[in-house]
Parts: C-alpha cells; structure tokens; sequence
C-alpha cells in the first residue's frame, strides 16, 4: 500500500488535502473537515447549506415540503409528508438533449465517412 499523498499551501498549516489509495480527507482545521472513504462520507464540525429548501435533493428523487403543508405539524389526526417527490425532470431532459446532440454529430460523422 503507497503513503498518503499530501497538498498543504504550508508545512505548519492544518488545513490540506491527504490522499490515499482508499480515501481522501479534505481539512480546514484541527477538528473540521470531510472524508471519503469506503464506508462513505463523513462530514465534522459547523455545516452551513447555502441553498433554498427545494433544491436540496434527499435521495435524488425527493425535496422538502416547500407549502404551508411544510410548516404545519404532522399527528396522528392530521399527518403530513416531510418531503415530496421532485424528479429531476429537468435535468434528465438536459442530459437527453446533449446525448441526442452527441449522437447527431457522431452520426453524421460516420455519414460523411462512408460516402
């Protein structure tokens, strides 16, 4: 197994960067920072999401309640959902249309190749 690689923007300073073969360790200080490793991510110390509520996706596939349902207690009587399903509809749309536009050009190539 190799050492760990390390980038520090100084000797002394504890935040950097450590690589290894399995893992990667980003620090800003002594007790914050973010791992990666096999048994996933681990995220230490304040964290602050600057983002509004429904663009923070839960699995992919679900955003936080963004109504007034979002705001109002869940019982027994009356519950309600958390989250909501949000596909990212958007985005596959997107990611279609440059496959699209990658398999126009690679076909036309292959057009202009054979004639």
């Amino acid at each position: 197994m190799a050492d760990p690689k390390t980038i520090k923007s100084h000797p002394s300073s504890d935040s950097g960067i450590v690589v290894s073969e399995k893992s990667v360790r980003l620090t800003a200080a002594e007790d914050n920072g973010i791992m990666v490793d096999e048994r996933g991510t681990s995220i230490a110390g304040p964290m602050s999401i600057v983002s509004s509520p429904n663009q923070v996706r839960i699995g992919g596939l679900f955003t936080f309640q963004t109504s007034v349902m979002g705001i109002l207690p869940s019982t027994m009587a009356t519950p309600s959902a958390m989250y909501m399903i949000d596909p990212p509809v958007k985005q596959v749309v997107n990611l279609v249309k440059q496959v699209a536009m990658m398999g126009a050009i690679i076909g036309g190539t292959i057009a202009a190749g054979a004639a």
